[in-house]
């Protein structure tokens, strides 16, 4: 009997942004009292907001919770089937010898219990994974939202996701990671990674993390 393994669920973060080129505003004679258009453009790391975001780890950390019990029931009914198999092909079961329908009939039975089995892991993978998306869904919302009200209260027109990190030439997946990046370059002072991570927390009346708080050199808190 073909022997199978209850596959652990890794939960992961995918996040792919399309970068969007806001086209070039043509000078217009305008009235006086039109409102001026936002100019400004900013750039943020999403990924590392998504990590530290208190509704992403707090649930994240529930669903592992879930995900870590349910992995020890599979072990152990795994191992259930595979110590009723090993004793059937070995004979020591004592009356069911192969060939025997005796023999057959403990066969099907654990054949139907590692079907059975195999079912249930295939239905609570996709559970957690349905969970884990909704997860992601939530806050990606969440941060928008918050993005668009420091952009708003900022005179901020734009802004662009960029991955934060530092390749390593010996590792090729890094190298492409970093040539696929549509942005190649940009002022440290229009990253608002820090502001949003800030954002995020004292909305809900929250202590931002402690190495989040300060500024990096050269940057202006975006208010």
């Amino acid at each position: 009997m073909k022997k199978n393994h209850w596959i652990t669920l890794t939960i992961g973060i995918a996040i792919v942004l399309g970068i969007y080129a806001v086209p070039a505003l043509a000078q217009q004679a305008a009235a006086p009292q039109a409102a001026q258009r936002p100019f400004q453009v900013a750039v943020i790391d999403v990924a590392q907001v998504m990590r530290l975001h208190p509704i992403f780890m707090a649930e994240q950390a529930k669903l592992k919770a879930e995900i870590d019990q349910a992995e020890a029931t599979f072990k152990t009914r795994q191992e259930t089937i595979e110590n009723k198999r090993r004793a059937l092909d070995s004979g020591t079961g004592g009356t069911f010898r192969p060939g025997t329908p005796e023999y057959q009939q403990q066969f099907d039975l654990i054949a139907n219990e590692m079907a059975d089995f195999e079912r249930d892991a295939r239905t609570l993978q996709r559970r957690f994974a349905l969970a884990n998306s909704k997860i992601m869904y939530d806050t990606y919302q969440d941060i928008k939202a918050t993005i668009g009200r420091v952009a708003t209260a900022s005179g901020i027109a734009q802004v662009t996701d960029y991955r934060e990190f530092t390749p390593d030439p010996a590792d090729p997946q890094s190298v492409a990671e970093d040539m696929d990046q549509r942005l190649v370059w940009f002022s440290p002072s229009l990253n608002i990674t820090q502001a949003i991570i800030r954002e995020v927390y004292v909305a809900r009346g929250m202590q931002p993390p402690a190495q989040q708080v300060a500024t990096p050199p050269g940057q202006q808190p975006v208010r």
